[in-house]
């Protein structure tokens, strides 16, 4: 993932109340990240049509992914268990924060409830599929960020944080699905 590109994680919003009472506004990195959120609940059939409407596909670099937009501006990707592609892992979007559209961000959050889904961001907040409430988040993004000031926003990166992150991608590498 580009530093310039926001994240949004889909995840069954009926999944997340199981493991809380209500919508946490974040969740902790290892239940992010180490959760099977898709286990439980997949995705009604034909459901890539409605990503092929937002994005245009292409090619994957793996067997068991399907992938639309560009590698480095917006994207989208759907993770599968594997290549038969019957049962969904994960579905990601990222959005170019030089240049995020208002019809891209609406599209995804239709989406996004059309699946029943929230979103999560890479720093693990929970939003609501809200246009206003992604695009505010958005412009305050480390994303944002990095396209308005990189040499500032490097520098104010918050080590703390990221060392607990590469300490548990690095410790779960064998473990960790195929395409994250």
């Amino acid at each position: 993932m580009a530093i310039w590109q926001f994240r949004l994680i889909l995840i069954p919003e009926r999944e997340l109340l199981l493991e809380h009472d209500i919508l946490p506004s974040e969740i902790p990195m290892t239940m992010a990240e180490d959760f099977a959120w898709w286990s439980n609940a997949q995705p009604f059939a034909g459901f890539e049509r409605q990503i092929d409407l937002i994005l245009p596909r292409m090619e994957s670099w793996s067997t068991s992914m399907r992938m639309w937009g560009s590698k480095h501006s917006d994207d989208a990707w759907v993770c599968y268990e594997d290549e038969s592609k019957n049962r969904v892992e994960e579905i990601q979007f990222r959005i170019d924060a030089a240049c995020h559209s208002p019809v891209l961000v609406r599209h995804i959050c239709q989406f996004a409830k059309e699946l029943g889904c929230v979103l999560m961001t890479s720093d693990y907040a929970i939003l609501l599929p809200d246009e206003s409430m992604v695009l505010a988040t958005i412009s305050k993004s480390t994303a944002r960020g990095f396209v308005e000031d990189p040499v500032s926003t490097l520098q104010n990166l918050d080590q703390s944080k990221m060392q607990p992150r590469i300490e548990h991608t690095t410790n779960d590498l064998g473990d960790a699905p195929h395409c994250k």
